[in-house]
């Protein structure tokens, strides 16, 4: 599902004497099938972006698209939107409000959809697609670890079963197992449900394993978008703009201007230091 901003403009208190312009001329394309990344120091307007592009707010001015939905009109199908696209909170367990699994994953379909009724099917479904087995669904949420209630969550989101997936800070509270599975539940959802994927995030080590895309936005406006590798890897403009590097790319790039090894694409810490370990034994050259 493709999305498509066109000169969009948000302010709040809009044309209020206290007005604060949040977002500037925004043109964005988000391709389908792709693990999109959006990053940005605090108040650069992620959260806005967001909230644009779940219909949860309305542009100012200019249009947005997600796939046949045209945001900007004032009359759409709300509920089928609300099936094409999911939104995971930044701490969507503390929503949780059923008292067990199943009942917390199918409230969405009941509400949206009262007449469906493999309601326990599709239940049972999501669970698997998000590593958990039926056993969960007479658990209380409540009960479960960090990872299993941000799976839990996700779940809720996926029995709709949306075409985008939109996620605030999805790793968020959790530990780096648990962060683990989920960057691979990501992987999974866009590989085999071909889902298109939207991260907000201020962890940028975990978008630099698993995006295609990446938009950096700084006081509203986007300074930089495009392939992970073209964006992470300018890392002056990174820090120009308060923006967090990626530590794989942030050390390859202290090696190289120390020593002139240019290490090429590492995709993650471990195959950095494995490649550094190659050079320290002499397999491929030397620090000297």
């Amino acid at each position: 599902m493709e999305v498509i901003f066109k000169n969009v403009s948000f302010s709040y208190n809009y044309k209020m004497e206290n007005e604060k312009e949040a977002l500037k001329d925004i043109n964005l394309c988000l391709e389908s099938n792709q693990i999109h990344g959006i990053i940005g120091p605090i108040g650069s307007g992620k959260s806005t972006l967001l909230e644009l592009m779940n219909g949860i707010t309305k542009p100012t001015s200019g249009d947005i698209s997600i796939g046949t939905y045209n945001l900007h009109k004032n009359r759409f199908k709300f509920n089928k939107f609300r099936y094409d696209v999911g939104l995971v909170y930044q701490f969507p367990e503390k929503q949780f409000f059923c008292n067990t699994v199943g009942e917390e994953i199918a409230f969405a379909e009941k509400v949206f959809a009262p007449k469906n009724k493999n309601i326990k099917k599709k239940v049972i479904k999501v669970l698997k697609m998000v590593g958990l087995d039926e056993s969960y669904i007479n658990r209380s949420p409540f009960s479960l670890n960090g990872g299993e209630k941000r799976r839990v969550a996700i779940a809720s989101v996926l029995i709709s079963n949306p075409k985008l997936l939109i996620m605030d800070e999805p790793t968020i509270g959790l530990d780096n197992n648990s962060k683990r599975r989920l960057m691979k539940l990501l992987k999974k959802l866009k590989t085999m449900y071909s889902k298109t994927i939207i991260i907000v995030t201020h962890d940028v080590d975990m978008l630099y394993e698993i995006v295609d895309n990446v938009v950096v936005l700084n006081k509203g406006k986007i300074v930089k978008e495009g392939n992970k590798l073209s964006v992470f890897s300018n890392v002056e403009l990174l820090d120009q703009n308060n923006t967090p590097v990626p530590s794989v790319v942030r050390t390859e790039k202290i090696i190289f201007d120390k020593t002139g090894i240019d290490l090429g694409y590492l995709p993650d810490m471990n195959s950095l230091v494995r490649a550094i370990k190659n050079i320290l034994t002499g397999e491929d050259g030397d620090l000297s």
